[in-house]
């Protein structure tokens, strides 16, 4: 396989703290294409990535600066991706190494330690781009219809942009909506040209019971006073997003963040304020008392308008970037079929696992309660995760400092580290550099393997980092980890390792001090403890 990596600058902020050619030594022995750019998402970059794809022959790219959350909600990283995808590499071998926020960022004052640091990261990065297997494309086209949740002011607004533009519009209401939108004082004329509109209906009582899909095609089971119906829309928009009911029914099939209070929280506040992590499900902005009504219009019109420019492409494409059955291992045990939260497991009639992609949601749990091996995550296979320990475990360290691996969950640790890098600028110290991130998609990936494999290759703690309680992507991932990680503790006591050296970290996307707090604590616990340091598993 021939891989390129290509190391941004970031605007300098990536070489202002580390050497980036020497973090680009390792690689450079194995990779087809290794050079620093300035800005990789620089048209000329971008063309020139793609020369060497369909030209060079590179099939498995590295985009060593911006971290995976910037390129998860970046238009311009979104564009790059298509690209280096249209010019032939699989999306499954287009990878991130963050350097920018969780090296260069976090560890300012202390080159030589971030360089190494840096290596290492794009190391693994290398790992996965090599290692994950290619992902197929499922290709549809969009539906244009849209299922709006709550009668508001915002609904109605958008319902009206949506119907005039062409789409079905379905809006279904906890209590009397159509009765609601009847007897609106503000917006007649709109309520009216919506109530009165022949590709619009209204379902009252309703309730969220059933559901499957994605952006373009989303299947939902709806229970009302008229009874069970499903209905199949393109996109979901989310009008009464601090309708802890609606949410939570949402949450059950599809993904949707929610804050502290059980709200739906956008994708990002400030740049994507309509957006949600489902590329197909919108959502205004929680209402504050006395919010204008000019505001309202802009709410609305942005959620209408973000839905219409996902449902006006011609094709969407899904990649099946989930759980995969070995079928050759696979006997058909139906642990995977109780472990899975969303009803993504099923036997077929031989017997055998069967992922439904629609349902899936590639959070792992069936991989690390399968007991014979024949499940894995496409996305995060369990051979590149032993490989990324122990690569990592190699990062230079100097004499008598300890070396920590942290299992980062992509929907709280990772963004906290990233997070991190303000509050490091704030007091201008970062933390710990011999501190090792390791992205996983959920606490419910981790296996107990890897956290033994970390011991074994001479890790001095292991830090897992998973979503609060009631706000896990996938439910209840972070709770089996949980009780995963606690027999663990008594596996490691036997083996004389002090499982204080194995810390659970619960923690929110935005705190970025607590990340920095909690990797600085266990440092300050492992000075203190005197047995189990290095035994071997």
């Amino acid at each position: 396989m021939a891989l390129g990596v290509y190391l941004s600058r970031c605007g300098g902020l990536v070489d202002a703290a580390i050497d980036v050619d020497e973090a680009l030594a390792n690689v450079r022995e194995v990779a087809a294409v290794a050079c620093v750019v300035d800005d990789v998402f620089d048209p000329i970059v971008v063309a020139a990535i793609e020369s060497d794809i369909r030209e060079g022959g590179v099939d498995a790219v590295v985009l060593a600066g911006n971290s995976a959350e910037h390129l998860s909600k970046s238009l311009s990283a979104g564009h790059l991706t298509r690209r280096l995808v249209s010019a032939g590499v699989n999306p499954n071998r287009i990878v991130v190494a963050n350097l920018l926020e969780q090296v260069a960022l976090a560890h300012p004052g202390d080159r030589i330690g971030a360089t190494r640091k840096a290596a290492g990261i794009i190391d693994v990065a290398a790992l996965f781009a090599t290692m994950s297997p290619e992902v197929e494309s499922i290709d549809l086209e969009p539906k244009r219809s849209v299922l709006v949740l709550g009668v508001t002011t915002e609904a109605m607004i958008a319902a009206q942009r949506l119907l005039q533009l062409g789409y079905e519009v379905v809006i279904a209401d906890r209590g009397n909506g159509s009765a609601t939108a009847a007897s609106a004082t503000v917006l007649k004329s709109t309520s009216a040209f919506v109530r009165g509109h022949a590709r619009c209906k209204f379902i009252d009582g309703a309730r969220l019971v059933d559901g499957d899909g994605w952006l373009g095609d989303y299947h939902i089971q709806i229970q009302s006073n008229e009874g069970s119906r499903r209905i199949v829309v393109g996109g979901i928009l989310i009008a009464r997003p601090d309708s802890a009911e609606w949410v939570a029914e949402l949450r059950e099939h599809f993904r949707v963040d929610v804050d502290d209070d059980g709200f739906a929280r956008p994708l990002d506040p400030h740049n994507h304020p309509a957006e949600t992590i489902d590329p197909g499900i919108m959502v205004v902005p929680v209402r504050v008392d006395g919010t204008a009504h000019r505001d309202k219009v802009a709410a609305a019109d942005s959620v209408a308008m973000a839905l219409v420019l996902r449902l006006s492409q011609t094709t969407v494409s899904h990649y099946g970037d989930t759980s995969a059955v070995d079928e050759a291992l696979c006997g058909g045990c139906a642990t995977c079929v109780r472990t899975c939260a969303f009803g993504a497991c099923t036997l077929d009639e031989n017997g055998r696992s069967h992922v439904d992609v629609r349902r899936c949601r590639g959070c792992g749990k069936c991989v690390v309660s399968c007991p014979v091996g024949a499940r894995d995550i496409v996305s995060s296979p369990h051979d590149y995760l032993i490989e990324a320990v122990r690569s990592l475990s190699r990062v230079p360290v100097d004499v008598g400092h300890a070396r920590v691996i942290g299992f980062l969950c992509g929907g709280c640790g990772y963004p906290a580290a990233d997070a991190a890098s303000e509050f490091v600028a704030q007091r201008g110290q970062g933390y710990p550099v011999t501190f090792m991130p390791l992205r996983i998609p959920c606490g419910g990936r981790l296996d107990t393997l890897y956290v033994l494999e970390a011991f074994k290759v001479g890790f001095d703690a292991v830090c897992v980092y998973r979503c609060r309680q009631g706000h896990c992507h996938n439910l209840i991932g972070n709770l089996d980890m949980d009780r995963r990680i606690n027999l663990l503790r008594a596996v490691l006591r036997s083996r004389n390792i002090d499982d204080a050296r194995l810390r659970i970290v619960d923690i929110s996307p935005t705190e970025g001090e607590r990340f920095v707090e909690s990797v600085e604590e266990i440092y300050v616990s492992i000075a203190s403890l005197t047995n189990g340091k290095g035994a071997a598993v």
